[in-house]
């Protein structure tokens, strides 16, 4: 083979190796490209299905709490998710409601007795803004309440009257029993005595 033709063909065989590389390169970076698509894809699809997994939130049976931070008679603060991990009784009250009266004895001696062991906090939600008087007279009728009744659960005060309203309590009391995820399984209008707090919060999961 004369170097001319010897030359030929090693200019060949380089030439191939490079298309050789090209294409090795190419199709490498393709289906590195293509397994990014589909982690995506893959972790878009997880995203939208836990999304459509998620309860919606609202205030009927099945639906996810509203959630809220309101101002405690104590002065701090409370945010309803932060009780997630518990039962909640989420109770609607006002010092003016005589039904509420009959109610809290009954749900005071299930917090002091019972809550603890059941794993049940229960939040009681003053309607303030439906209270009569000033801001002065409205604090007063509020504490009075409280001692009257010996009330040792929280009491938080829906000063503006938005939870109220988010809630629909149109009738007090009104109670929400959720579950530990803050899902709403059950809605009581009216008075309560232990022995039907008890019923419903044991039926809970």
């Amino acid at each position: 083979m004369n170097k001319k033709v010897f030359g030929s063909v090693v200019a060949l065989l380089i030439i191939g190796a490079l298309v050789a590389i090209m294409v090795r390169d190419a199709t490498g970076d393709e289906f590195s490209g293509r397994k990014e698509q589909l982690k995506r894809e893959m972790e878009e699809s997880a995203q939208t299905e836990t999304a459509s997994d998620a309860p919606e939130v609202g205030i009927g049976q099945g639906q996810l709490a509203p959630d809220f931070t309101l101002k405690t008679l104590d002065g701090g603060e409370m945010t309803l998710s932060d009780l997630r991990g518990k039962k909640v009784i989420l109770n609607f009250w006002a010092s003016w409601c005589g039904p509420c009266r009959a109610e809290m004895p009954h749900m005071e001696k299930f917090f002091t007795d019972e809550a603890e062991e059941a794993g049940v906090e229960i939040v009681a939600v003053n309607l303030s803004a439906s209270e009569r008087g000033n801001d002065e007279k409205v604090m007063s009728n509020i504490t009075g309440f409280v001692e009257e009744f010996g009330m040792t659960f929280p009491v938080l005060l829906d000063s503006d009257g938005q939870q109220g309203e988010t809630y629909k309590v149109i009738a007090v009391p009104t109670t929400y029993f959720l579950d530990a995820s803050g899902i709403i399984r059950q809605v009581v209008r009216g008075p309560m005595d232990e022995a039907l707090m008890r019923d419903v919060a044991a039926s809970i999961d």
